[in-house]
C-alpha cells in the first residue's frame, strides 16, 4: 500500500474531508491554485517517493497511493474514486450489482483499446484477472481475484462477475490493480504487459526514472501533455527542494510541514486530503498483547490530540476506527479516552517492553518517538526499530514485528475494515479474529444501502474499540504539491483516495 502499505491495496493505498465521528471533521487541505484549462503540449517532471523496480501491475508496487499517477497514466482503471468512499466508472462504461451484491455486471465502451490498438474486450478483462489469480504470477492481487467465483462473458463488451461472497465494495477493487487491465497477449519493449492508459513507456531505468509519452492509440481524448518524466527520489526533503528550485514540477508528499510551507508560496499549489490513516498495530500472536486490559491501558496512554498537534501540525484529525473518514458511514465509537492515570495503574511495574517497527520516513519517526514517550510515562519500555521506506511493505507482509506504526490509505472505503480485521482478511497482519466482527462485516458486505451498512459498520468499529487490536491515531494529509501553473488537477476536497487522471492535466495557458 506506499510508504503505504503492503503489496496492493495495503499499498494503495484504499479517506477524506467529510464528516467524522465524535472526533470531529478534518479540514480540506487542497488549495488547488492554478486549476484553469490546460493547453495541449509540454512536458511534466514528477518526483516519486520511492524507487520503482517494475511497472507490472501484478506486483502491486505501481498501484500504491504515491505511484497511482504513474499507474493511471499507463493502466487507466475500470473504476475511479470520487468522495466518501464512493466509486464511479473510469475506463468502464458502467458497473451494476444485483440485490445481493454477489453478481456484478461490467460494461466497457466499444472503442477501448490497448496501446497497440488491439481491442480491450470482456475477454481481455477475464484474461487479465485470471493472470493475477494464477499462483504462478505471484500477484499481490491474488487475494482480490480470489473473491471472484466466476466470470461470464455476456457479449464483447460485457462481463458478469459472480463473487464467492457478497461484496458491496467490489467497485473499489476494480479501481486498483484488478481493474488496471493489461494485455495478456502483448508486451512493450521493456517486457511489461500493455495497458489502455493515455500514455506509454518511452524509457525506463529501474530505481531511477520513467519517461512516458502520449499514447497515439488512446481510445479517449488525447492526453494534454506530450510527456511525463518520473524521477525516483526517496528522500522527502530532496523532493521538496527540487520542487522549490524548479528542477521538478510535481511531488508526492505526506510531510505536513511541506504542505504548510507550500500554501504560503504563490508559485506552488497543494492537491491533498487527509487520506493517510495511522494506527499502532499490536501483533496478537505475541503473549505481550493478549490481555485486553493491557491493550486498553496502552490506548489510554496515547494522547491522539497531542500527536495531531505535534506530527500533523494540527492539520490532521484523530480517528477511532477504520470507518472514521467515510462521511455518512462514519459511526460514533466508544473508543477509550486519553487517561494516563488509568494507564499507569495497569502498566506501571508490569515490565512490559516491546519493539515498535516504524518506517524511517520523517513523520513516521516523529510519531513513533511521541508514542515511545507517552507509553514510557505509563511505564512501558518501547524500543524503536526503524526500517527503510522501501522495506516497509515487505516487513508488514512478513508479519515480523511486535508492534508496528501502520500508515495506510486502505481505509478510504468500507472495504478496508474487512481487509484488515476480518479473521481471513488478506491484510490481517496481527492475527485478530472475532466472530462478531466477522458476522457484521459479512452482513455489511451484503447490502448497498448506506443506512443499513452504517449500522453493521458501527458494530464493527465498537467491537474493535473494545478489543483494541489496533490503537487508532490520526489521519494526516497525503497528496501532491506542484507548480501553480499546472492545470486540470481535480479538486481534492472530500477525496478519500488521491487519484489524478494524468490525461486531464497540463500547463495552464499564460
Amino acid at each position: 500500500m506506499p510508504r503505504r502499505v503492503t503489496r496492493a491495496l495495503l499499498t494503495a493505498s484504499f479517506v477524506g474531508a467529510l464528516t467524522l465521528t465524535a472526533c470531529g471533521a478534518p479540514t480540506s487541505t487542497g488549495t488547488n491554485k492554478g486549476t484553469g484549462t490546460p493547453v495541449q503540449g509540454g512536458e511534466l517532471t514528477v518526483a516519486l517517493d520511492r524507487e520503482v523496480p517494475t511497472l507490472d501491475v501484478a506486483t502491486g508496487l505501481v498501484t500504491q497511493a504515491p505511484l497511482r499517477l504513474l499507474a493511471n497514466a499507463l493502466y487507466q482503471p475500470l473504476m475511479t474514486p470520487t468522495v466518501g468512499g464512493v466509486y464511479a466508472p473510469g475506463l468502464a462504461k458502467s458497473l451494476t450489482a444485483d440485490g445481493t451484491a454477489t453478481k456484478w455486471t461490467l460494461k466497457v465502451p466499444e472503442n477501448v483499446t490497448f496501446s497497440d490498438g488491439s481491442a480491450l474486450t470482456a475477454a481481455a478483462i477475464q484474461a487479465h484477472i485470471k493472470r493475477l489469480a494464477d499462483p504462478a504470477t505471484r500477484s499481490s492481487s491474488a487475494g482480490q481475484a480470489a473473491q471472484i467465483k466466476g466470470m461470464d462473458i455476456a457479449d464483447e463488451t460485457t462481463i458478469v462477475f459472480t463473487l464467492a461472497a457478497p461484496n458491496a465494495d467490489f467497485a473499489s477493487v476494480l479501481a486498483r490493480a484488478l481493474g488496471m487491465v493489461t494485455s495478456t497477449k502483448a508486451k512493450d519493449k521493456f517486457g511489461f504487459p500493455l495497458g489502455a492508459g493515455p500514455y506509454v513507456i518511452k524509457d525506463f531505468t529501474a530505481g531511477d526514472s520513467v519517461t512516458l509519452v502520449r499514447n497515439k492509440n488512446y481510445w479517449g481524448k488525447p492526453a494534454k501533455l506530450d510527456s511525463i518524466t518520473f524521477e525516483m527520489m526517496p528522500d522527502a526533503d530532496s523532493r521538496f527542494q527540487s520542487l522549490q528550485s524548479g528542477d521538478v514540477d510535481l511531488i508526492w508528499t505526506e510531510v505536513t510541514s511541506q504542505f504548510k510551507q507550500a500554501r504560503t508560496n504563490g508559485k506552488l499549489a497543494v492537491h491533498a486530503s487527509p487520506t493517510s490513516v495511522t494506527s499502532l498495530l499490536l501483533n496478537l500472536t505475541s503473549p505481550k498483547f493478549q490481555d485486553v486490559r493491557v491493550r486498553t491501558a496502552l490506548a489510554q496512554a496515547v494522547d491522539r490530540n497531542a500527536i495531531n498537534a505535534v506530527v500533523n501540525l494540527g492539520e490532521g484529525t484523530p480517528v477511532d476506527g477504520p470507518y472514521s473518514l467515510l462521511g455518512d458511514l462514519a459511526p460514533d465509537v466508544n473508543y477509550p479516552k486519553y487517561d494516563p492515570e488509568a494507564a499507569r495503574k495497569v502498566l506501571e511495574g508490569a515490565g512490559l517492553e516491546f519493539a515498535l517497527t516504524v518506517s524511517n520516513a520523517p513523520d513516521s519517526l516523529q510519531r513513533a518517538t511521541a508514542l515511545k514517550d507517552m507509553l514510557g510515562k505509563a511505564g512501558v519500555k518501547v524500543e524503536l526499530a526503524p526500517v527503510e521506506v522501501a522495506s516497509y511493505a515487505s516487513t508488514l507482509a512478513s508479519k515480523d514485528f511486535e508492534a508496528v506504526d501502520f500508515v495506510t490509505s486502505i481505509f478510504s472505503d468500507p472495504a478496508g475494515g474487512a481487509l484488515a480485521f476480518h479473521s481471513k482478511g488478506p491484510y490481517n497482519l496481527i492475527g485478530y479474529s472475532d466472530k462478531v466482527v466477522d458476522a457484521e462485516l459479512a452482513a455489511a458486505n451484503g447490502v448497498t444501502a448506506a443506512d443499513k451498512r452504517a449500522k453493521h459498520l458501527a458494530a464493527v468499529s465498537n467491537k474493535l474499540a473494545a478489543d483494541l487490536p489496533a490503537l487508532w491515531l490520526t489521519a494526516g494529509s497525503a497528496g501532491f504539491i506542484g507548480s501553480s501553473d499546472l492545470a486540470g488537477v481535480r479538486d481534492m476536497t472530500g477525496a478519500t483516495l488521491i487519484s489524478i487522471n494524468p490525461a486531464e492535466i497540463g500547463w495552464a495557458k499564460k
